[in-house]
């Protein structure tokens, strides 16, 4: 009876171990099960976030720079156009929403507010300039010709005016940026250019893009119609000069008409940089994405007593460019936001562009 007894309680205490393992096996199936669908959900939100990322580098707004927080560090708000992944960026402005303002061309958003900026662009050509009747004129921002490269010798040269007018522009305060006439054959040469550019620039303030101006050259001789350059070429040559002048913390910019864009550059590879736009029209239907439009070369102002450029800027480039610079000297950070509360346009034009570039002269 005893044995019998003992048996029952062995019994017991099996079953009773039984049931204790199957609990356990229950909790350790449902943790390991949590713990996957914990790993799942965090691989799907690094996955959505990677995804969200990518689609906010495609399609981010014109944002302004955040104070400097500390020391050495800057966090830039680069600002970047509205793009579709796959097509081409085009003119999305309203072109009912341009028009003459006190005299002078200007954007404005669908309850009248105008939005853009008034700037010339300027060379030796004008001779002289009373800057103090320029501040007062309403100008907002300055393209100066820092050089060109020679037609027929390809030599590089300084334009007479660069250093005179660069600091009458920094001692009043109006914003700064500078465009270099490219003749370059060859990505080297383009390279050049740009390390030429970023050595007369150097110790000025530059508030707005430093661009490469890219056009067609009337004198059969010239050297970049002798030498052949096809659409791939040109392109690369502009990015290489783009991304020198990025690297040194300025911000690069491509100066061409839409006859220029179609005939003789690869858009596509181009996209990710600023146009300036030439279009010399009372209503801008330039085909092409841009943020500046030089809107005409017969244009006067206070303070110039001859005929000038001008044109408008749809960005506040003087709010974030400095700040660029700053950050590349001081190793700060560089930060895009992804707040889509501004968006940039793009810009068509048949009309030829007439050089107003270099020589050897």
């Amino acid at each position: 009876m005893s044995k019998i007894k003992n048996r029952t309680k062995l019994y017991i205490v099996l079953g009773m171990l039984g049931l204790i393992f199957f609990a356990a096996g229950l909790a350790a199936g449902y943790v390991m099960g949590s713990l996957s669908k914990n790993r799942t959900e965090a691989a799907q939100t690094e996955k959505g976030e990677a995804d969200w990322q990518e689609a906010a580098t495609v399609n981010k707004p014109q944002v302004i720079v955040s104070d400097k927080d500390k020391t050495n560090i800057t966090n830039v708000y680069i600002p970047s156009r509205k793009r579709i992944l796959g097509q081409i960026p085009i003119n999305s402005f309203n072109t009912e929403n341009f028009y003459i303002e006190d005299g002078f061309m200007a954007y404005h958003d669908d309850e009248g507010n105008k939005i853009s900026h008034l700037g010339i662009d300027l060379s030796y050509h004008q001779e002289y300039v009373n800057w103090d009747e320029l501040k007062e004129s309403g100008i907002e921002f300055v393209m100066l010709r820092c050089g060109y490269r020679g037609y027929s010798e390809g030599g590089l040269m300084k334009d007479e005016k660069f250093d005179e007018y660069a600091r009458a522009c920094n001692e009043r305060d109006i914003p700064l940026g500078v465009y270099f006439f490219t003749q370059a054959v060859s990505v080297e040469e383009a390279e050049k250019e740009a390390d030429f550019t970023l050595d007369l620039i150097r110790d000025y303030k530059i508030s707005y893009p430093v661009a490469i101006d890219t056009e067609y050259v009337s004198d059969s001789q010239a050297r970049t119609n002798v030498e052949e350059i096809d659409e791939d070429l040109r392109s690369k040559m502009c990015i290489a000069f783009c991304e020198r002048i990025r690297e040194a913390g300025y911000y690069p910019m491509i100066y061409a008409s839409e006859n220029w864009i179609r005939r003789e550059l690869d858009y596509e590879a181009l996209q990710e940089y600023d146009f300036w736009a030439p279009q010399y029209l009372d209503e801008n239907d330039f085909m092409y994405d841009f943020t500046i439009w030089q809107y005409t070369e017969r244009g006067f102002i206070k303070g110039i007593d001859e005929q000038v450029d001008l044109d408008i800027s749809m960005v506040d480039y003087a709010s974030f460019v400095p700040a660029l610079r700053e950050a590349v000297l001081t190793g700060g950070d560089i930060t895009e936001m992804e707040d889509a509360s501004i968006e940039i346009g793009a810009g068509v034009s048949e009309t030829p562009v007439d050089d107003n570039g270099g020589s050897d002269e």
